[in-house]
């Protein structure tokens, strides 16, 4: 069984600094964590935000996505504050979770029907009571996570080919819908047998 990936992200029109930031962390013994954070704002406070939250997901990468957003919480304590979600699949089950705090979007293409949600708050300011979803999924299943620097509605788009490999994918919906007006990330896996 095996994971491919692919992440396309690009700082504000006119910025050079990112504030979001991407994780594609493996854990022992089956795990996988797929997290994008946006820091509030823009710029270097934002990207300060959003950094301090990658090292909190790596750091312990074997903790439920739950503890993770906990931990992010009280490190960002002080900063501007992010929202982030973390899909966490497990590749021997075909299992996954998803935690969300804030507007971090998430797209499934799988058979099965897959549509997490995200609660309002925001990770190092305001943390909601966290609610871990679970599903389980399909080998060729397609996950894709983004900031709200992408709109939505590349969900909708009947021409995007969701078939191509994930870098491509992940390149052409942020080529089509990311606004230049904001930070914008996307991360898009794909589970093989």
């Amino acid at each position: 069984m095996g994971v491919s990936w692919g992440v396309a992200t690009r700082p504000k029109q006119g910025q050079t600094v990112n504030g979001d930031a991407f994780v594609v962390e493996p854990f022992q013994p089956h795990g996988l964590h797929v997290a994008v954070i946006d820091g509030l704002g823009g710029g270097e406070e934002a990207a300060r935000a959003a950094q301090a939250a990658t090292t909190q997901i790596r750091a312990t990468p074997a903790q439920a996505p739950d503890e993770l957003v906990r931990r992010a919480h009280t490190a960002l304590i002080g900063t501007r504050g992010a929202v982030l979600a973390i899909l966490t699949l497990n590749l021997a089950s075909r299992t996954l979770t998803f935690v969300g705090v804030g507007n971090i979007g998430i797209q499934a293409y799988s058979a099965t029907p897959i549509k997490p949600i995200s609660k309002n708050g925001i990770v190092g300011y305001r943390l909601p009571p966290l609610l871990k979803l679970a599903y389980t999924y399909n080998y060729g299943d397609t996950f894709v996570l983004y900031s709200d620097g992408v709109s939505s509605r590349f969900g909708l788009d009947s021409s995007l080919d969701t078939s191509l490999a994930p870098q491509a994918l992940a390149d052409t919906i942020l080529l089509r819908y990311g606004k230049h007006t904001d930070d914008a990330t996307v991360v898009v896996v794909r589970v093989a047998e």
